[in-house]
């Protein structure tokens, strides 16, 4: 079977309906409807630029999908350009051809070329082993899954953290549903529970007027490593099934930054979740 492989940019309507039709495929099964505004709002909306991406196409059809979203991430607290794996698909039958792997080291060059210090993922059971093994990755932590009351706090001392400035915060706080409260952004997930997105300096939170202060007692929900949780949270118990959020990360500098560890690193909610 013969694929192209091909650099997109998603300027053109046309290759943002192709790739909604892909993602739908997919993810039809468990229940996932994407929309164009969703990945218009990712891919080309982002202050921080434009995604890197490639398909695989059959006959003009998008049957595999790899994209890096450009970030800030402050490492011992300099400002650092960096990417984040997201949309990661393969129509099921064209499984097996290393797909993934072919567009994401792709990605990987064009990343290398425009001057990126390093690529992260949330990878799930399914991709985890392809980005290990085939495409540079190391493993550095399993992200938290918890519940419970009270506040999360900042910690002191992380080496890597994610950077956000009153635009980049701005335009990731403009869909519907969030609020702070006390110096963190939260947002609702489902009645009664209020998702943790992330905890921020209130003079940056000031900042940003879509984000109305708000009182709450719901339940919260927390993903993420590093913060300062209360003993009032626990973690979400077995029974309840949920994907693994396996933090991975490739060096792009030659080894120039300094490794990346659970214990060093300070990572939230709303520095990955595309909700």
């Amino acid at each position: 079977m013969s694929l192209e492989i091909k650099f997109c940019d998603f300027s053109a309507e046309q290759d943002l309906t192709n790739l909604i039709a892909a993602q739908n495929e997919v993810y039809r099964q468990r229940g996932l409807k994407f929309t164009e505004k969703d990945f218009r709002y990712w891919y080309a909306e982002n202050p921080e630029g434009r995604v890197i991406a490639f398909n695989a196409l059959d006959g003009g059809r998008i049957v595999a999908h790899e994209a890096l979203v450009p970030e800030t991430m402050e490492v011992n607290g300099r400002p650092v350009r960096c990417l984040r794996s997201m949309g990661s698909v393969t129509l099921p039958q064209y499984r097996g051809q290393k797909l993934l792997s072919i567009l994401t080291n792709k990605c990987i060059e064009e990343a290398q070329k425009r001057g990126y210090e390093f690529v992260y993922g949330i990878a799930n059971g399914n991709s985890i082993h392809t980005f290990l093994k085939y495409c540079g990755f190391s493993l550095v932590c399993q992200l938290e899954v918890k519940f419970g009351f009270g506040k999360v706090r900042e910690p002191d001392g992380k080496t890597y953290r994610r950077h956000w400035s009153p635009e980049s915060l701005r335009w990731r706080t403009s869909p519907d549903g969030f609020f702070r409260s006390g110096g963190q952004v939260l947002k609702r997930f489902k009645p009664g529970v209020a998702a943790v997105m992330g905890v921020q300096d209130e003079s940056l939170l000031e900042r940003i007027p879509q984000l109305r202060k708000k009182s709450s007692l719901a339940v919260k929900l927390y993903v993420g490593t590093g913060g300062k949780l209360p003993w009032t949270f626990f973690k979400v118990p077995k029974f309840i099934k949920h994907s693994p959020f396996n933090l991975i990360f490739r060096d792009l500098t030659g080894g120039k930054l300094p490794p990346v560890t659970k214990e060093n690193l300070f990572y939230q909610l709303m520095d990955f979740d595309v909700a």
